[in-house]
């Protein structure tokens, strides 16, 4: 009698394994008000470990923070996606669970956010541009400030990162040029990757997403490109409809909003590239810095690259200033040579005994944006062949 010996095949699901290459900065922190008490902060690659950490049997309607998981952990063929997913939970320790993110709240989870390596933050939730100051005057929100001082923080102790998440404007504001004025004022020299004006309409979902899940969605969507890769002009593939013109149409009213607006105060827009395919881009990436994305991300990510965090901690290495010197000039010609950078100039002096200070110059390509055609036609006899 033959015996078949049948191949035994068992298939599981395993933690998704991501090759970091050069340019890639895609860890993203996320803060969000979720159905539990007992979790605050932990790091995910997978959508359904999420889920099971920080969701409840039931999901409470207005818990809109649980909603919009799916999407942080968004891929798709022009994106991969997160590296990551550090997520913070407002509702830790609470007594009763609330799922409106206040200032406080907020202050608190970007305390617990401080010592974290991410390159992108998120907020589950929609903040709102506008809120009521005293005398029943319209100021920009202060969570808006709090993120801008811990920006700032981060960005002192060499933690860079930018803001991706869903701004909700009111386009019948009276006092919304104001307002945005303010915005930019605030963000005027970093901070703000996109901050998200459009609900996303996904080819495959029958309805829109929610602000907030469109916020989640652009982050992952951003954080699966290289940082030099501007999103001026960019075709969302993934995308069908959701365009910013018809939210905020170009209006005579005064003190109504209109994208032209939006698009000053750096905030991120969309239009039709083609109405009756559907298909959507990005008018303009510019930040409140003036700034196209890509410039914010390249800057970012080099000053984290430049702070050596993991060569220092080798046990054969001896960080000596020449040695210092000599990693500055490596990542400047992987720089150059990536078309990260057009040029990098440095100055490196000693500040003390186990101390190095570094002037740093970086030249970063500008995106074309405009294209001029100069015409002419010469008019030629026309013969039968």
């Amino acid at each position: 009698m033959t015996t078949v010996n049948e191949p035994d095949i068992v298939v599981t699901d395993v933690n998704k394994i991501k090759t970091k290459t050069y340019g890639n900065a895609s860890k993203i922190a996320l803060i969000g008000a979720f159905p539990t008490s007992t979790f605050q902060i932990d790091s995910f690659t997978r959508l359904e470990d999420a889920q099971s950490a920080v969701g409840a049997s039931t999901i409470p309607e207005g818990c809109v923070s649980y909603g919009c998981l799916p999407y942080i952990f968004n891929q798709d063929d022009q994106s991969k996606g997160a590296e990551e997913v550090i997520i913070v939970n407002t509702n830790y320790g609470a007594s009763s669970l609330s799922y409106t993110i206040t200032n406080e709240l907020l202050a608190n989870a970007l305390l617990v956010l401080a010592d974290e390596d991410f390159d992108i933050l998120c907020i589950a939730d929609t903040i709102n541009l506008e809120a009521e100051g005293e005398s029943n005057t319209v100021i920009v929100n202060p969570l808006w400030g709090t993120l801008k001082a811990f920006v700032d923080s981060q960005y002192r102790n060499q933690q860079p990162f930018g803001i991706i998440t869903a701004i909700g404007i009111d386009a019948n504001s009276t006092t919304g040029d104001t307002t945005l004025a303010s915005f930019k004022t605030l963000f005027h020299d970093k901070g703000i990757y996109k901050a998200v004006s459009t609900p996303a309409h996904i080819k495959t979902d029958t309805n829109a997403l929610t602000l907030a899940q469109s916020g989640c969605w652009h982050a992952a969507f951003t954080a699966g490109r290289a940082v030099n890769k501007s999103e001026t002009s960019k075709i969302y593939k993934a995308l069908q409809g959701s365009d910013s013109k018809s939210v905020f149409p170009i209006t005579t009213t005064s003190g109504k909003i209109d994208w032209e607006n939006l698009v000053d105060a750096g905030i991120h827009t969309t239009k039709y590239h083609n109405r009756r395919l559907k298909t959507v881009k990005c008018i303009n990436n510019m930040t409140p810095a003036g700034w196209d994305m890509k410039v914010e991300r390249v800057k970012n990510y080099m000053v984290k690259r430049l702070t050596f965090t993991d060569v220092f901690g080798e046990d054969n290495n001896e960080p000596t200033l020449d040695f210092v010197k000599g990693l500055f000039e490596y990542e400047k010609e992987l720089a150059l040579k990536n078309n990260y950078l057009t040029d990098m100039d440095y100055e490196i002096t000693h500040c003390g005994e186990d101390c190095v200070r570094a002037k740093l110059f970086l030249e970063i390509p500008e995106v074309v944006k405009h294209v001029k055609l100069e015409v002419s036609v010469e008019i030629t006899p026309y013969e039968e062949a």
